[in-house]
């Protein structure tokens, strides 16, 4: 690989759409997140304030756990792949199948280290985990593409029907994957007091959950919504898609909060798995009649 193609990743890695980026909006989301999900924290401010310190261990160690440093290391991956506008990693260059794979193992590598925190429901995160590869990977049947932005800008209208359902599946895996509800979240939620042992490894865990938001957030963007320029308005486009799916993520995780862990599962299993068998069975059908 040409110096000039490393230095662009690597930029791309540590600064935009990476580790910067990525520290920046998901700071935000979860501060947003704190808000809406442990309302008794009294505001906006005492939110953020208690997220900021989850994020530091009360031990005397600054650095991440192993398993903490290499999930980071593969949401920073999947980031690359976006279709953000001013993304230093050439359009050619970016793949699908690398940011679902990347996002995938971050995931279990999180829940991994959490198996066993009482309220964790591991059946429920293999399922929401397979119906989310679904919502990501049908839509690049018929196309038979694997860049972001090439789907994103398909707007055939045999398609319509499979995008719909893939971008519905999508958005209600989203609570689960983002770790904020507290069956998926072994570190608590945003703004919660932790579960566990508090220290080195909760912090660890919560410093990925930030880097999570943009890479989930803005693959959603990339995948359901045209492709923007690289200019002040398409990065303002972007910014507005990836910012609306965060709050719909926090709005959803707000309500499956509330309710019974037992009522969150028979939704996910009775609702979301069906649909998406349903969201498998209409890419079936739409490449049968393309």
């Amino acid at each position: 690989m040409p110096w000039t193609d490393l230095g662009l990743h690597a930029l791309a890695l540590l600064l935009y759409p990476g580790l910067v980026a990525l520290a920046a909006a998901g700071l935000l989301a979860e501060a947003g997140a704190a808000w809406a999900l442990v309302p008794e924290r009294g505001g906006l401010l005492p939110a953020a304030r208690s997220m900021l310190a989850g994020l530091v261990p009360r031990t005397g160690m600054r650095t991440l756990p192993p398993l903490a440093v290499i999930a980071a290391v593969l949401a920073l991956l999947a980031a690359t792949q976006v279709a953000a506008p001013l993304n230093p990693v050439p359009a050619p260059e970016r793949n699908l199948l690398v940011a679902g794979m990347a996002l995938a193992a971050t995931a279990w590598l999180t829940w991994a280290w959490g198996w066993t925190r009482p309220q964790i429901d591991p059946g429920l995160l293999l399922l929401v985990q397979v119906c989310w590869l679904v919502a990501l990977l049908t839509p690049a049947i018929v196309p038979e593409n694997l860049r972001p932005q090439v789907l994103g800008a398909v707007v055939v209208r045999q398609l319509l029907p499979l995008k719909i359902a893939a971008t519905v599946l999508y958005a209600l895996c989203l609570p689960v994957l983002l770790q904020l509800i507290h069956e998926s979240a072994p570190q608590g939620l945003p703004g919660a007091s932790g579960r566990g042992r508090p220290g080195l490894e909760q912090a660890g865990f919560s410093v990925v959950r930030v880097l999570l938001w943009l890479p989930y957030c803005g693959l959603f963007s990339s995948l359901f919504f045209p492709p923007v320029g690289d200019d002040l308005a398409g990065a303002l486009r972007f910014a507005g898609t990836t910012v609306g799916v965060a709050a719909l993520s926090i709005v959803l995780a707000a309500n499956l909060t509330r309710r019974p862990a037992a009522a969150t599962r028979r939704l996910y299993v009775r609702l979301v798995a069906p649909f998406a068998a349903f969201t498998v069975l209409v890419a079936i059908l739409t490449a049968i009649l393309s």
